[in-house]
């Protein structure tokens, strides 16, 4: 297989034909799907969202619960899952915001995340089920996210906090410090994010180049979702599209870690922000897998995503509960 590999700030161009060839089959089968069709324009979310039937998350898989301690409640009026793992626990927390470009609940994919994370790290997981669009917007969702945090922070010291999420969720992970440092609040210990949709106006002119691989995402649907979620303000704003944030607050950023394949059109993106961190003097790497679809680790038995996990486990050690 073709390994990931911690990408400088050279041009990572798109392609198509790398990749282990489990990937490469995974990529072909995701292709026969209708979701890139459904985003090629804006008739469909237009149709499908507006005034629907608001969507309750993916049951939470039975074999999970035979490995998982599983907690609910209310915060801020908004259900909050805690799941820790019955055996190997660590002090570790994650909080894990899931993706779905910010219009979608929480799916069955993300519990495979979840479950290959708690697996491997021993790790406690939050995860706030945010209000999405177009019902609500990023700004009722940063206050909860908050809370969120100040309650993980009565058990968890924030070092042992790290912030997760893909896609959308990807986003919200990175811009969650940001949030935390105006409501006084200590950063958290790092970030991961999973194929991270930081720029929901799509303006970046190399994105064609990996739309025109990429089997799942296209992009004026995304667009459109990601005006619902800007509200009516300025889709540029760092809370909404972190990649357009200013260096004073990219300089502020925890230690990251971002996992990219280069199909994906959120590859563009992802670039634009590792390079501008790392220019404010933030510490951030970005693993990138040639040939690999948009957050490919949901498919944990990928090469590549095993890979991924793996580098995780080191990124966040395994310490020890007292």
């Amino acid at each position: 297989m073709t390994r990931g590999y911690a990408a400088g700030t050279e041009t990572v161009e798109p392609s198509a034909k790398d990749g282990s060839r489990p990937m490469r089959i995974a990529s072909r089968l995701i292709g026969l799907l209708p979701s890139k069709r459904n985003l090629t324009g804006t008739d469909w979310v237009n149709s499908k969202y507006p005034g629907r039937t608001y969507p309750s998350m993916a049951a939470i898989p039975w074999t999970f619960r035979q490995t998982s301690t599983i907690q609910e409640k209310q915060i801020d009026g908004v259900r909050t899952l805690t799941v820790r793992p019955l055996l190997g626990g660590t002090r570790s927390h994650i909080i894990y915001t899931h993706g779905g470009i910010y219009i979608n609940e929480l799916s069955r994919p993300h519990w495979w995340i979840i479950a290959e994370l708690t697996r491997r790290t021993g790790a406690a997981v939050t995860i706030p089920l945010y209000r999405l669009a177009p019902e609500s917007t990023y700004r009722e969702a940063f206050p909860y996210l908050v809370s969120v945090y100040r309650e993980v922070l009565r058990t968890a010291a924030p070092d042992d906090v790290t912030l997760m999420g893909d896609s959308a969720g990807g986003a919200l992970a990175i811009a969650q410090p940001w949030a935390f440092r105006g409501a006084g609040l200590p950063a958290p210990g790092r970030i991961v994010a999973f194929s991270p949709w930081l720029d929901v106006t799509a303006t970046n002119p190399a994105i064609p180049q990996y739309d025109a691989v990429d089997p799942m995402l296209s992009v004026a649907g995304g667009v459109q979702a990601g005006l619902w979620w800007a509200g009516g303000d300025d889709p540029r704003t760092p809370l909404v599209s972190p990649a357009c944030a200013p260096d004073d607050l990219l300089a502020t950023m925890p230690v990251t870690r971002i996992y990219q394949g280069t199909r994906d059109v959120c590859m563009a993106d992802a670039t634009v922000f590792r390079d501008r961190a790392v220019a404010a003097g933030a510490d951030v790497t970005m693993n990138v897998y040639p040939g690999a679809f948009h957050v490919f680790p949901a498919f944990p038995r990928l090469p590549e995503s095993r890979e991924v996990y793996a580098d995780i486990t080191a990124f966040l050690g395994r310490p020890s509960l007292p």
